[in-house]
């Protein structure tokens, strides 16, 4: 039996390293603003969805579908709908995850031998997983609907920047400091407690081999730095680390950030499938 592995652009995969494990990325939609009013975003249709189920079934037995968390989106709605036409050859998972740890849970899955395994994979990686990540301004969270206005309110005051996390019930701060500088290197610290380092104080999870995701918004030169910075400090304190991935926020994912954003996705290094 052979699998095939289908996600959204959310999952912020490298089109080549997509290609290189045959897994077929389903466009998210970023629409311009018009004038005064701001962009906005679209799920996949049903079609869009439908099609890329069966153009994968052509080369495999079956589907495993893997999107965006339903806290954020309406994707994996759509996608039931486009899998019920397909029978039970399409199996829809909801990842409760966005962007790396997306990406990463989908790339777990990618050795199993049947939809059943995988989805069993790419849940395990996305339940254990963490995005932690810095926005210059929380408004277009807000505009979006991702936030609620009382967590807008911490980024208004004078200085403050939130360190956020976003898993399956949405988008919460995890911490608040002053300065983006401040905030950067929190962000890393948070990343490299989750890691199982000893980066901040309080009890800890075992430092078990993990994999990175670093995204950024804009400038390439910001996640390279990031990138750098990162295993820097895993090294020093002493977290495992498999592998980093680096690649810059998907584009609708970028509407709801606002510009400069940058995150930090750390997930379990799941051992390969039997």
């Amino acid at each position: 039996m052979t699998l095939a592995l289908v996600t959204d652009s959310a999952a912020c995969l490298p089109p080549a390293l997509a290609r290189a494990h045959g897994i077929d990325v389903v466009a998210l939609h970023a629409l311009p603003g018009q004038g005064a009013q701001a962009g906005t975003t679209a799920r996949p249709s049903v079609e869009q969805l439908a099609e890329a189920y069966a153009r994968a079934l052509e080369g495999a037995d079956e589907v495993l579908a893997v999107h965006l968390a339903s806290a954020l989106s309406g994707t994996v709605d759509n996608a039931r709908l486009a899998a019920r036409g397909l029978g039970e050859a399409v199996t829809v998972l909801d990842s409760g995850a966005c962007a790396g740890a997306l990406g990463l849970a989908v790339l777990a899955a990618c050795d199993a031998p049947d939809a059943r395994t995988g989805a069993a994979r790419a849940r395990e990686s996305a339940s254990r997983s963490h995005l932690f990540f810095l926005v210059e301004d929380l408004s277009h969270l807000r505009r979006g609907g991702r936030i609620d206005r009382a967590t807008a309110l911490v980024g208004s005051a004078l200085g403050i920047r939130p360190v956020l996390e976003s898993g399956p019930e949405g988008i919460s701060v995890v911490e608040t400091v002053r300065g983006a500088a401040r905030a950067r290197r929190h962000l890393i610290a948070q990343a490299v407690h989750a890691a199982g380092g000893t980066a901040l104080t309080g009890p800890r999870p075992p430092a078990a081999p993990v994999r990175l995701a670093v995204h950024y918004g804009d400038d390439p030169g910001d996640g390279r730095a990031l990138e750098n910075d990162l295993a820097e400090a895993m090294a020093e304190a002493g977290a495992v680390v498999d592998s980093i991935l680096r690649s810059p926020v998907d584009e609708a994912i970028r509407v709801h950030l606002g510009p400069g954003a940058l995150g930090v996705v750390v997930a379990p290094a799941l051992a390969p499938s039997r």
